[in-house]
């Protein structure tokens, strides 16, 4: 009987990357399971699949401190020796691709994007409240990180890429090509909102590359309640921030948020997604989308129907595109229906389809 296993970088928070290893999950079973951390919300979801965590969380339990330890990552993945395994699927926006697998076994890597840290460093770190001393070793540890990126990049045998953005990263720092596999959102489980509730609605990991202090300096700027939902480093600096109009809720469960989605004037994407699948599920409940104008929001909105872009990451540009939105001759049904373009079921069909192709090979 093969066997297989999926790793993931980490359980920490529920986010994309998450979403896409538990899909994944549900498409290998019986998959052993390998990651760093991982926080006690996600065992339920992995049921019937055995997680072997990072032994160091054994002794440190759960925690929110992994950033402290991000240097000493690549270590660990490079280290895990996975040859007992015929199939692996990485799921990596770091470090998960970088595990060994025997020669003749198949190594598939989902690619979140290549290591933000290695190549889009400047951006990681813009608005960071990250101190100096930890800017400078950041900017010092760069070169050794994009060398280790490129070489761990040539381990699995065939890489998937979550959009055709993040594919062109792939080509441009890594040198190989991609197929591009759309992550699994689920469309089907947002109910279709019904009513508008005036408030502008970010949900996201509250870090700097996200930009989300764009989103509260326009709320500010035009007075009208935003609502940000999410935990992260950036909660106090945003918080300072806002003005009287800005509400954080911190994390919620998926019903409240599909249910914010589906009331909300608008959902806000202030910073360049590698693909954005939050931004997808609001268009599920037929919310347009405001969208900076790169990366995977140019595949997924499509402005002056489900959502308008806006061209420069300035507070200007995000107004104008508010003050866009509120014209926006708005169909739920028809936002809805081009957000079914990246449902689980779409997901689950074309990664069948891979998985197929190696059975039919041998």
């Amino acid at each position: 009987m093969n066997r297989s296993a999926l790793v993931q970088d980490w359980f920490f928070a529920p986010g994309g990357s998450e979403e896409v290893a538990i899909e994944l999950a549900g498409l290998l079973p019986g998959a052993d399971v390998y990651t760093t951390f991982m926080e006690p919300e996600f065992q339920p979801r992995l049921a019937g699949h055995r997680v072997h965590p990072w032994p160091i969380q054994r002794l440190l339990g759960p925690t929110r401190r992994y950033r402290s330890l991000l240097p000493i990552y690549p270590f660990w993945f490079q280290s895990l020796d996975l040859r007992a395994y015929d199939l692996v699927v990485s799921s990596s926006s770091a470090f998960a691709k970088a595990v060994r697998t025997r020669p003749d076994a198949r190594h598939i890597a989902y690619i979140h994007a290549p290591m933000r840290y290695a190549w889009d460093l400047e951006g990681y770190l813009a608005g960071s409240s990250l101190s100096l001393p930890s800017r400078m070793a950041a900017r010092t540890l760069r070169p050794l990180l994009r060398r280790w990126d490129v070489a761990t990049s040539r381990r699995p045998d065939e890489l998937i890429a979550n959009s055709a953005a993040v594919a062109d990263r792939i080509r441009r720092f890594w040198g190989r090509d991609s197929r591009v596999i759309h992550p699994p959102v689920d469309v089907e489980g947002v109910p279709l909102g019904t009513s508008d509730g005036g408030f502008l609605l970010v949900a996201a990991r509250l870090l700097a590359y996200r930009r989300l202090d764009l989103a509260v300096s326009a709320a500010n700027r035009l007075g009208r309640d935003l609502v940000i939902v999410g935990v992260g480093p950036e909660l106090k600096r945003l918080q300072a921030l806002a003005g009287p109009t800005v509400q954080f809720v911190g994390r919620v469960s998926r019903g409240a948020l599909y249910d914010l989605m589906g009331r909300a004037h608008a959902y806000l994407v202030p910073g360049e997604e590698d693909f954005g699948m939050a931004p997808v599920e609001a268009m599920a409940a037929g919310t347009p989308v405001v969208a900076f104008a790169a990366g995977g929001a140019l595949e997924t909105v499509v402005d002056g129907v489900t959502g308008v872009f806006f061209d420069r990451p300035e507070i200007d540009s995000v107004v104008k595109a508010i003050d866009r939105v509120d014209g926006l001759a708005r169909d739920r049904e028809v936002i809805r229906a081009h957000a079914e373009r990246f449902s689980r079921r779409v997901f689950r069909g074309r990664f069948h389809e891979l998985l197929g192709l190696n059975d039919r090979e041998g």
